[in-house]
């Protein structure tokens, strides 16, 4: 008994094992909207433009740092190249107590020795300070619009990710539809083969069923192909090991705004990035529109400014500094700043019109694929009842077959026009899953 119970456990082992395993390696299933939140944390592309906005953060502070005062040094060492020659005529200083000063003329060399020339400055713009607060807030508006921007590359990556998950869905009605078509034509061959022996069918007959059950084998194999391709791009875009392995789950079939276009395009104007980069690029024109009015205006500074020159001669002084006002200003410049003015009231309204552009590209882009995503449906709906009906009639007719109530050929021909309505039906499946998520993308979602 011992020994019977000792080889009875060791035939179960294997079996425990493998129970295990395949607990251990259940398959994950992966949801659309978990799809798409793993995307918008882990893609590289969306990484790649976040740092777009991390630059546009550090210009901001740039620019916020031309507000205060502007610290300078400048040290100049130089040596003569050759002596500089003073010649004081006698009295060309003038007369002291009736002596000419000086009393003879004197010359006056200098050695060629070295020497330097500190000069430290610090300017506090005042009249500036407008048009650096009106570039700081240029450079917010260029922040908005590259966070526009990462917006809009997190809506590209969602539409990719929705392409491959809808792909997936399709393929996998698609391989569906493809098994039964293989077990349909595996029953037929089945038939021919028993008519064959029977002498009631032809071997051309058998061999042509052979042919198209080999054919369906090959279609499947394909469709499962893809499958797996589909499932590494997806597993790439989410920015995860193309290895891992999961299946999807079914989406609704019909979305809010199908029904109405009035909410599809309210839902695009409000949500498409398009629009929103084109009202940050004309508030951006505006801005600069008015820094260049700017440039109207003086540039006035407080300044403060220290000198020391270190030279051989114990005449000159050590240390000069000076505290006051600084005004630079071109008073002319032949027309450079109007022609510059001009170009930006230009470009303002240029980006006007472009707002009203886009809106109206927008609304046809929804309008379109509204339209497309409802033809879609409904010849999915059309091909959807002739795969019904033909699965039917090939039931049907294959029953009547095996019962010699229908010829051979009546049940090839039935076959054929059931193969024909699986393949009416994945284009068909096809095409209504690319209008769907053209559709979604045109709604602008995140």
């Amino acid at each position: 008994m011992l020994r019977t119970a000792a080889i009875c456990l060791l035939a179960l082992l294997p079996l425990a094992v493998c129970a295990q395993e395949g607990a251990g390696q259940a398959t994950e299933t992966l949801t659309l909207e978990q799809a798409v939140a793993v995307a918008q944390a882990n893609n590289r592309q969306i990484k790649i433009a976040y740092q777009s906005v991390l630059q546009s953060n550090d210009e901001i502070l740039a620019a916020k740092s031309q507000r205060l005062p502007q610290f300078n040094f400048y040290l100049l060492g130089s040596e003569l190249l050759t002596p500089i020659n003073f010649e004081f005529r006698q009295g060309i200083l003038g007369t002291v107590n009736g002596q000419p000063v000086p009393s003879q003329s004197t010359k006056i060399t200098t050695g060629r020795t070295p020497s330097e020339l500190v000069i430290a400055s610090v300017e506090q713009p005042l009249s500036q300070l407008y048009r650096l607060n009106l570039n700081v807030h240029l450079q917010q508006t260029g922040k908005k619009l590259q966070e526009e921007t990462l917006r809009q590359q997190r809506q590209q990556i969602t539409d990719s990710v929705k392409t491959a998950y809808y792909n997936l869905l399709q393929l996998e009605s698609g391989i569906e539809a493809t098994e039964e078509s293989v077990k349909s034509f595996q029953e037929l061959d089945r038939t021919t083969v028993e008519y064959v022996s029977q002498k009631t069918a032809l071997e051309y007959q058998s061999l042509g069923v052979k042919t198209q059950l080999a054919q369906s084998l090959l279609d499947l194999v394909t469709l499962q192909d893809n499958y797996q391709t589909q499932k590494e791009n997806l597993n790439d875009l989410l920015g995860r090991d193309i290895r891992a392995d999961f299946r999807v789950s079914a989406v609704p079939s019909a979305l809010p705004e199908e029904i109405n276009l009035a909410a599809a395009q309210d839902r695009a104007l409000k949500n498409r990035s398009e629009i929103r980069q084109s009202q940050l690029k004309k508030e951006q024109a505006e801005l600069a529109e008015w820094i260049q009015k700017s440039k109207y205006i003086p540039d006035v500074s407080m300044a403060f400014n220290y000198y020391s020159p270190f030279t051989s001669s114990s005449f000159v002084p050590r240390n000069i500094a000076s505290v006051g006002f600084l005004m630079t200003w071109d008073v002319w410049d032949w027309g450079y700043k109007k022609h510059e003015l001009d170009e930006k009231r230009r470009t303002t309204e240029q980006s006007r019109l472009n707002i009203t552009e886009t809106e109206s590209q927008v609304l046809v882009d929804v309008d379109n694929h509204f339209r497309k995503l409802r033809e879609a449906r409904a010849k999915l709906s059309v091909a959807q009842a002739g795969k019904d009906a033909e699965k039917e009639k090939l039931r049907v007719v294959l029953a009547q077959c095996k019962q010699k109530a229908a010829l051979l050929s009546t049940a090839l021909q039935e076959q054929s026009n059931w193969s024909q309505a699986v393949t009416n039906y994945q284009q068909a499946l096809a095409g209504f899953w690319t209008a769907r998520a053209d559709f979604e993308k045109s709604l602008g979602e995140d």
